[in-house]
């Protein structure tokens, strides 16, 4: 389940994947200098060269033996961040917003995206594009205004029907039938969509996967106390894994791109039925994605999560690892103005807990913007990202 932490209104920010608002870092200048003398782990693979999608495969088989020792990005408003930071930034994965502005005319080139990718003391990056697919932001390509009023509210009648209510927690983004066909071809492609989906342009561009946000929307249309219990949660949960499915077969298979990875972010108890048992749906959703990416496991915010709560959620998380799945973790427990002796201590349990696990932690800064490079270097209990031989 999504939570939220930052605020905000246009493209390029934020969390629950949701881009808020612009905002310069404070720190960007020194993350950069930063970031050019840290060092990570070598990953397990991602591209390089003419094309990035080529060397995937493998990572596909990863046994997860050293996750503990990899180093997590996670950027959705690169303009704050630019080029140059991204590229001297030695982590080994990189989430990335694939366009600075949101629209299409400011996405990464397959040659600006290499040079960020190759980058950094430690080898090729592993960069997966943010890709939404259970809500529509109003500042993409494929938005139409007119489908909602001053207040925006879509309007019956004009609004297409695949359009659901605003959120109520981000301006601008509006939840979907990601089941209905004309929503999916806007993501996908046919004779009724765009030209150019979403999608292909983050293949175009050489991408090594796609990090899926807002699959948990199929929560959303299940459960009134989420939002409208319009399905019931199996056939919301049935129809969002096709959903994920049908993109990772779009990549793979329609596109040939081997082994591009597909990583939905959170929603991580879809793997469950209504029982709270695995079932064959389960199966079919591990076969299909290469990892997870999640939120808020030891903190909210600043907040410790309840006990058991983490307690659970490590176990679902662990049916992943166990099949061989890389689990990215981001828990936004620094303070804005972030130093040891405030922040540090936090960000050492939430980075020992996620390394015990197998997961790989970032420990990102509380509004959520992420809009920089969080490097944690001299004088923290704990580095990020970790150390490495260039």
């Amino acid at each position: 389940m999504n939570t939220m932490n930052a605020s905000g209104s246009a493209p390029g920010a934020a969390r629950g994947g949701l881009r808020r608002g612009l905002r310069l870092c404070a720190f960007a200048f020194t993350a950069l200098l930063l970031a050019a003398s840290a060092g990570c782990t070598t990953g397990d693979g991602g591209g390089g060269g003419d094309d990035a999608n080529d060397n995937n495969a493998n990572l596909n088989d990863n046994d997860n033996d050293n996750a503990t020792g990899e180093s997590f990005l996670y950027v959705l408003q690169p303009d704050a961040v630019g080029d140059a930071a991204l590229a001297v930034a030695s982590f080994d994965w990189l989430v990335l917003e694939p366009s600075r502005e949101g629209d299409a005319a400011s996405e990464f080139t397959r040659a600006e995206l290499n040079a960020i990718r190759q980058g950094g003391a430690c080898g090729d990056k592993i960069i997966l594009a943010y890709l939404s697919i259970g809500e529509a932001e109003d500042y993409r390509e494929y938005w139409d205004s007119d489908w909602v009023n001053g207040s925006g509210t879509p309007i019956d009648g004009v609004a297409p029907s695949w359009l659901g209510p605003s959120n109520p927690d981000w301006g601008g983004n509006y939840k979907v039938r990601y089941w209905d066909p004309d929503w999916q071809a806007i993501i996908l492609g046919t004779a009724s969509g765009p030209e150019k989906t979403p999608l292909d342009r983050i293949i175009d561009a050489g991408f090594d996967g796609v990090y899926l946000d807002i699959v948990d929307a199929f929560e959303f249309w299940s459960d009134p106390d989420e939002g409208i219990e319009e399905l019931s949660r199996q056939e919301a949960r049935e129809r969002m894994i096709e959903w994920v499915t049908r993109i990772a077969e779009y990549a793979r298979d329609t596109r040939g791109v081997e082994g591009f990875l597909v990583f939905p972010q959170n929603a991580d108890e879809i793997i469950y039925n209504d029982d709270d048992a695995l079932d064959a749906l389960s199966e079919d959703y591990f076969s299909v994605v290469d990892g997870i990416g999640i939120e808020d496991l030891v903190y909210s915010g600043t907040d410790p999560n309840d006990e058991e709560d983490v307690t659970r959620r490590l176990a679902t998380l662990a049916e992943f690892t166990d099949r061989g799945k890389t689990v990215l973790v981001t828990d936004y427990v620094l303070n804005a103005n972030y130093t040891p002796a405030n922040s540090g201590s936090r960000a050492a349990d939430f980075v020992a807990r996620a390394r015990q696990a197998g997961l790989i932690p970032y420990a990102a800064v509380e509004e959520g913007d992420l809009d920089e490079v969080v490097v944690l270097g001299s004088g923290w209990p704990v580095a990020q990202p970790i150390a490495c031989e260039p």
